[in-house]
């Protein structure tokens, strides 16, 4: 993982919120807008996708939404990448769609490789795996679609 860093330390020795309260805090409170960018880069630096995305969702840093999505996508997790993509207001490519497949079926995440197989296009691969790996799991897909 990159090296970040906040005020000369790595990003990896800042402590994350991790108390209810302060988070409410640093999401809601007015004139917050460092603190959110600090913790949303400590959430970042440790891994923690999905926390990282409750603050950047109100800081929308362009560049660290980036930075999750290109960490959702080696760590094949596809409700990341979807969600930084959707405060980007971009669409996933179908390469990283694969790419994240190829990385999610590595990490045993079958899930998220059959959902990333199928919003690439590759749908018999995607149905493979599926009946393969997760037979149970059924896609979503909206009505009248």
């Amino acid at each position: 993982m990159p090296d970040f860093r906040l005020g000369g330390r790595p990003l990896a020795d800042h402590p994350v919120v991790t108390d209810f309260h302060e988070k409410r805090r640093l999401l809601y409170g007015k004139g917050l807008e460092g603190a959110r960018a600090a913790a949303a880069s400590a959430f970042l630096a440790k891994g923690r996708l999905a926390e990282a995305l409750e603050f950047l969702e109100r800081t929308k840093d362009e560049n660290s939404l980036n930075r999750v999505r290109s960490e959702a996508v080696r760590a094949g997790d596809a409700i990341s990448l979807a969600r930084a993509c959707q405060i980007l207001r971009v669409e996933p490519t179908p390469a990283e769609w694969r790419e994240l497949a190829q990385n999610a079926e590595r990490a045993e995440r079958w899930f998220d490789a059959v959902n990333a197989l199928e919003k690439a296009g590759d749908l018999e691969k995607s149905e493979a795996l599926r009946v393969a790996r997760c037979p149970d799991f059924k896609l979503f897909r909206p009505a009248g679609k």
